[in-house]
């Protein structure tokens, strides 16, 4: 049997180190225009951006390009706000939850647009996305999120469990159809983006830690062991609040996703696996997520939980690997038996509401802020169009649902 490669994405396992473009280290004390924190998916998309609308760009990536969350990224994306409209809505409002959710909705077709006019090549792959409710359980809950749902004008529908067995092949009790879902390999799509960003100008530095900012009534300074930055436009797109924003770490909940991709399943298992064409998850809390790849593997992700001690990650993440290989055989029995190629772990920062944060903050007059995208690619996309937009100076009405304003 082939061993299993723990701790190590596939995204990045498919690139050798030597193939993998660098950047130098920053030097030197200056002043720039528009300064972008973090070298993952949200901040290449927010540098490809700024440096698209005309303003000059500087990256600073602490370690290398795309190898911190964005490199560790499942590649799964949503077009939805969060997973409970019914929530979101009876605490923010209906207004508020409908322009969250329309946002959401376009962002995975607004990326595929872009993707596609770029030519980057990441095998990005919609699609719709099922909420499957397993057999034998009681439907009522999703059935009133559908509900309040369609009364808000939000894109969903039903399935009977006949549709679910021929698309999917599982007995189940029903299920939600979501679209704007799908895959895309989240490593090639932040090194796209970099080159695009690149090619309009954007420069990139690696080996570049931000050690301390401080900010005047005029500008700000980010200050590494290299030199010093000034700047009117702070682009923050680290992934969650590090010791630089420690006031804004309130807002959100660390926790680690766990992840595995199977080897190849023989043609005798894809046969009995329905049409596999829509990514699917469970009704738990916290949720699996199930996409069968293009080259007949399954990636099955879940098991969210506090992040373990450094001491025991690296046993956490081979129990969580046979745990979700366990559950994935109860959830699609024709898998069962597959063995697991990859199984890592996943960093993630939850906005306590479920709603990426994105934009200004009141105590940050030059800051534009990118936090709780969980690393899905159409909310780094929209994080990036928000913060393109308050560097403009130019938000749009519905940006301020997306800000740290709705919990101030």
């Amino acid at each position: 049997m082939p061993s299993i490669r723990y701790g190590v994405p596939p995204w990045l396992d498919a690139v050798p180190v030597k193939k993998r473009r660098e950047f130098p280290a920053f030097r030197g004390v200056i002043s720039h225009p528009v300064v972008i924190l973090g070298g993952g998916m949200s901040g290449a998309m927010t540098a490809y951006a700024c440096a698209s609308a005309g303003y000059k760009v500087i990256l600073l990536e602490a370690d290398r390009i795309g190898l911190g969350g964005s490199g560790r990224a499942t590649g799964l994306l949503s077009g939805e706000a969060c997973d409970s409209y019914r929530t979101l809505e009876s605490r923010a409002g209906k207004r508020a939850a409908r322009a969250m959710f329309d946002a959401m909705q376009s962002a995975p077709r607004e990326l595929a647009a872009t993707v596609k006019r770029l030519g980057i090549r990441a095998g990005f792959d919609p699609a719709d996305h099922l909420r499957v409710v397993p057999a034998g359980e009681s439907d009522k809950l999703i059935r009133r999120e559908l509900a309040a749902r369609q009364a808000a004008g939000v894109k969903a529908s039903w399935v009977v469990p006949a549709t679910v067995a021929r698309e999917a092949a599982i007995a189940s009790g029903g299920a939600m159809r979501l679209p704007d879902a799908g895959f895309v390999d989240p490593f090639k799509l932040t090194l796209g983006f970099l080159s695009a960003a690149i090619k309009r100008g954007a420069k990139i530095y690696e080996k570049s830690r931000v050690k301390k900012i401080t900010f005047t009534r005029k500008t700000a300074t980010a200050f590494l062991d290299g030199g010093a930055i000034t700047t009117t436009n702070l682009g923050i797109c680290i992934g969650e609040p590090t010791s630089l924003f420690k006031p804004l770490k309130r807002h959100l909940r660390h926790e680690d996703r766990y992840a595995v991709l199977t080897e190849p399943l023989p043609a005798s298992v894809r046969a009995e696996l329905g049409r596999r064409t829509a990514v699917l998850t469970d009704t738990e809390s916290p949720a699996h997520h199930l996409w069968l790849t293009a080259d007949h593997r399954a990636l099955f992700a879940g098991a969210d939980q506090k992040r373990p001690p450094d001491r025991l990650r690296e046993k956490t993440l081979v129990q969580r690997t046979g745990q979700l290989m366990y559950e994935l055989s109860r959830l699609y029995p024709p898998i069962s038996g597959a063995a697991p190629a990859y199984g890592w772990d996943v960093p993630l920062a939850h906005p306590v509401d479920g709603v990426l944060y994105a934009g200004s903050h009141r105590n940050f007059p030059f800051h534009h802020f990118a936090f709780g995208t969980s690393h899905d690619p159409a909310r780094a996309y929209l994080a990036s169009r928000i913060i393109l937009r308050s560097v403009q100076g130019r938000p749009e009405k519905e940006d301020e649902f997306f800000s740290f304003a709705r919990n101030l």
